[in-house]
C-alpha cells in the first residue's frame, strides 16, 4: 500500500457547522483507536475479540441500541460447520467441497465460490474458537430448515444465539474491549481524497456530534430487514404488512436499518444482491428448528412443498397458496424449541387432541387432515417421500397432542449488502478496496447469492468477523 500522510481532521472531512474536536470528544481519553467496530452482534463481537487477539491495543464497539447483540441475540443458533471430528461419529462425510457445492446450488450463479470456500473451510475453527470461550456444543448434527445436508449444530443452551453473544461479550471484556451504547454512527471520517477511512462520526443521545479517529473501521451493523421501505424498494414480494422475523410484533428494538450501506456508499462502495432478501416462515407458528419432524399444509389441509427445501423454494410455493398462509403440524414426540410454552400462551401455537380439532382450527374437512397425515406417516415408515422428495424423515406425526401453528412469510435475512473480498475489505465499484474499511456479517453482500443455506448466517458472522478483526488489527497507514 502506498504511503499516506496523516491529515488533520479538519482537512479530512467537512461537516458543516460542527466544530467539536476529535481529541476533546474522544471516548475514554483515547485520541487514536486501533479499531472501531460499528455494531455489537455476533459479527461485531467476533471482530472485536479477534482484533484484540491479533494485537490491536485499543478496540471500541459502538452500538446504536441500548442493548448488546443485534439480531444474533434472538437467533435460533443453527451453526453450519464442516467439522470432520464432529460429523464422523455419526457417519456423515460432508466435505468442504460438498458444502460449497450445495451452497452454490442454493445461491445460484450470484454466489461467490471463493468466499464460500473460506466460509466452509474456517467453519470448524469457528466452532472450536467459540468452544474455547465456554460454548458447549450439542454433539449431534442436524438438518436445519433451508439446508440440503446434515452439518449444523447448536449449543446446549436453549437460547443459542444469545449464548454465543454472552460468551463472546465476556471474552471481549476480559480483553479490555470498550463499548458505547445508545450512540449512532452517522458518517465515516476519510482523508481529503477519500482514499482511506480514518474514523467515524458519532452522535450522542443528546444530539452532540463526536469525531472518533481510528486506524481501521469495521462495519458489522447488520442488514436492512428492519427497514421495510428499503426492503420494498428492492424486492416486489415484500408487502407493507410484512414484519421482520427478529421483531415479529413490531414493538421490539430492531437496529437492522441498512446503516452499513448508507455509511459506505458515499465512498463509492459497491453493493451486491440487495434484491435477494430471504422471506421465511418464522413469525411464531413454527416450533422446530430442524427438518424431519413436522409438515406444512395449506388452507385445504394438504402438503404443498418439501419442508426441508431451500428457503427460496418454500417462499415461491407459499406465495401460490390461499392467503399466502401455511400451518405447521407436529406432535408430542418432536423436540420443540423452548419458546413453545410462550407460543401456546399467546395463541401462536395450539394443542389439538385429534385430527378433527386440527381440521376445525384450519377450517378444512377432517378427512383432508387424516389423509395427509396417514400418507406422510407411510412415507416415514418406508423412508421415501413420494410427493415432494423430502430428504430426511425422522418420525411419524401420530402421537397426540398435536401441535399446530399458523405461519406467514416474514423478512428474515438480507443476502445483499456491501461487496467484500477474502480479507473482509469493503470494495469500491471499480473492484479496489477502501483502505481501512472492513465489513462482516449481514452488512455484506455477494457471498451467498440469491439464497443461503440454513445455519450459514451465524457461521458467516464468526468466520468473517474473525477475519475482519485480524486484518483491521494489522492494517497500517502508509
Amino acid at each position: 500500500m502506498r504511503r499516506r500522510n496523516l491529515l488533520s481532521l479538519g482537512a479530512s472531512l467537512a461537516l458543516g457547522a460542527v466544530t467539536t474536536s476529535a481529541a476533546a470528544a474522544s471516548p475514554f481519553g483515547i485520541r487514536l483507536w486501533d479499531v472501531v467496530i460499528v455494531g455489537s452482534g455476533l459479527a461485531g463481537l467476533s471482530a472485536a475479540v479477534s482484533a484484540r487477539e491479533n494485537g490491536a491495543e485499543n478496540v471500541l464497539v459502538i452500538e446504536k441500541l441500548p442493548i448488546l447483540g443485534g439480531h444474533s441475540r434472538v437467533a435460533s443458533g443453527s451453526f453450519c460447520a464442516v467439522s470432520e471430528k464432529r460429523l464422523k461419529p455419526y457417519g456423515i462425510k460432508t466435505t468442504v467441497e460438498d458444502a460449497v457445492k450445495e451452497s452454490l446450488v442454493i445461491g445460484g450463479p450470484e454466489a461467490n465460490a471463493k468466499l464460500l470456500k473460506i466460509l466452509m473451510k474456517e467453519s470448524e475453527s469457528a466452532m472450536d474458537w467459540l468452544e474455547s470461550m465456554g460454548v458447549r456444543w450439542n454433539p449431534e448434527p442436524y438438518l436445519p430448515v433451508g439446508s440440503l445436508s446434515v452439518c449444523s449444530f447448536i449449543s446446549h443452551s436453549g437460547a443459542n444465539g444469545l449464548n454465543y453473544i454472552t460468551h463472546l461479550n465476556q471474552r471481549a471484556r476480559e480483553l479490555g474491549v470498550r463499548f458505547i451504547f445508545s450512540h449512532r454512527v452517522n458518517d465515516l471520517l476519510t482523508y481529503a481524497d477519500r482514499s482511506a477511512v480514518e474514523g467515524v462520526v458519532m452522535r450522542t443521545p443528546e444530539g452532540n456530534v463526536e469525531y472518533i479517529r481510528s486506524k481501521a473501521v469495521i462495519l458489522a451493523c447488520g442488514g436492512f430487514t428492519g427497514n421495510i421501505s428499503m426492503c420494498r424498494a428492492v424486492n416486489r414480494n415484500i408487502s407493507p404488512a410484512m414484519r421482520s422475523t427478529a421483531n415479529p410484533t413490531g414493538r421490539g428494538l430492531d437496529g437492522a436499518t441498512g446503516d452499513a450501506i448508507s455509511l459506505a456508499k458515499p465512498l463509492n462502495a459497491m453493493v451486491k444482491d440487495l434484491e435477494h432478501i430471504q422471506l421465511i416462515c418464522y413469525l411464531g407458528g413454527r416450533m422446530l428448528n430442524y427438518s424431519g419432524a413436522d409438515i406444512y399444509v395449506n388452507q385445504e389441509g394438504r402438503r404443498f412443498v418439501n419442508e426441508a427445501n431451500a428457503h427460496a423454494v418454500i417462499q415461491k410455493e407459499l406465495l401460490k397458496q390461499p392467503n399466502e398462509t401455511l400451518w405447521a403440524i407436529t406432535d408430542a414426540k418432536s423436540k420443540k424449541s423452548l419458546t413453545v410454552e410462550t407460543k401456546l400462551e399467546d395463541g401462536s401455537v395450539y394443542k389439538c387432541a385429534d385430527t378433527a380439532e386440527i381440521a376445525k382450527l384450519i377450517g378444512c374437512p377432517a378427512e383432508n387432515i387424516e389423509e395427509t397425515l396417514n400418507r406422510y406417516n407411510e412415507f416415514v415408515r418406508c423412508q421415501k417421500d413420494e410427493d415432494f422428495e423430502k430428504p430426511i424423515l425422522l418420525q411419524t406425526i401420530d402421537k397426540p397432542p398435536y401441535y399446530i401453528g399458523r405461519e406467514k412469510l416474514g423478512i428474515h435475512y438480507c443476502c445483499g449488502g456491501l461487496a467484500f473480498n477474502e480479507y473482509a475489505e469493503v470494495l469500491r465499484n471499480d473492484g479496489t478496496s477502501i483502505a481501512g474499511l472492513y465489513a462482516a456479517g449481514e452488512a455484506t453482500g455477494g457471498l451467498h447469492g440469491k439464497d443461503r443455506i440454513g445455519g450459514g448466517a451465524l457461521t458467516e458472522c464468526v468466520v468473517f468477523g474473525r477475519i475482519a478483526g485480524k486484518e483491521a488489527a494489522n492494517f497500517k497507514i502508509g
